[in-house]
């Protein structure tokens, strides 16, 4: 009877390594892992719910869909519409807000808008001098995110901007957060990152960089939710299949007047409050 017993305890023993596996994990877009997840949404969900996630991981949208395709992670993050391919796969994306990809300048630069087609210039190399786009006479210094790194921003820019053309080589930051923070030191860098990563900085870096109009638009709340600004993206939680257990119970969450105020602080919220 006791030998029994001990077995039945080491059978159970045996399953709870696998129990952790059941706990919510995300892995995928930096913006939405930095602005979202990180900046309030986890530990307020936590918080409502007594449930807690194993793991926030930010490689990037591409590697985040890698891994939910591979069952390493229950929730991914794309800053960016699904592909045709994911939809297939069977993935399904949960719109939960709206972001704009902004150019940044030093605030010193006096270029205040940048057409399409002086952007594609700028970024495949083809134009090297402030002044060829309305600045002064100095060279422009561009860095980008890692560009094999199936990163959302790098992809929505070469297919909104530069009709998908390569980037040339330029300085390539891991962080879109820390491309702000070149710019900040550098009064000829230019950079794309998300408008809504730029709340998270300090106000001394904050003051230095400035977001310009593309194409005489700017990235203002109006522009994005209407589509007027060029580079407008939503942002997705992704799941495999429809969402269920602790994933439909967080995304649910975000979507509720609570999350959404989460989600207000750096983007452009699906609801907004009354």
């Amino acid at each position: 009877m006791y030998k029994k017993q001990l077995f039945m305890l080491l059978a159970i023993l045996m399953l709870v390594p696998h129990v952790a596996l059941a706990d919510l994990t995300y892995s995928g877009s930096s913006t939405i892992g930095t602005g979202i997840m990180k900046a309030g949404a986890v530990d307020a969900f936590t918080k409502k719910s007594g449930k807690k996630f194993a793991a926030v991981e930010i490689p990037g949208s591409g590697k985040g869909i890698e891994a939910l395709n591979a069952g390493k992670v229950n929730i991914a993050g794309a800053s960016r519409p699904l592909k045709p391919e994911e939809k297939k796969s069977g993935l399904i994306g949960s719109i939960i807000g709206y972001d704009a990809v902004a150019v940044f300048v030093h605030k010193n630069n006096p270029v205040k808008n940048l057409t399409k087609e002086q952007l594609k210039g700028i970024f495949t190399g083809k134009i090297k001098n402030w002044k060829e786009v309305g600045g002064k006479n100095a060279p422009i210094v561009p860095n980008t995110e890692i560009l094999d790194g199936k990163r959302a921003t790098i992809e929505m820019f070469q297919d909104h901007v530069m009709d998908g053309a390569k980037y040339a080589t330029f300085k390539q930051v891991d962080l879109p957060r820390d491309q702000i923070l070149e710019v900040a030191k550098e009064e000829n860098a230019i950079c794309s990152v998300s408008l809504g990563l730029a709340a998270s900085l300090p106000a001394d870096v904050k003051g230095k960089v400035k977001a310009i109009a593309v194409n005489g638009s700017e990235p203002t709340e109006r522009n994005v939710q209407s589509g007027a600004y060029l580079i407008s993206r939503p942002l997705l939680l992704v799941t495999k299949g429809l969402p269920k257990d602790e994933a439909k119970e967080f995304i649910s969450f975000i979507l509720s007047p609570e999350g959404q105020a989460i989600v207000d602080k750096n983007f452009v919220p699906v609801r907004k409050s009354k």
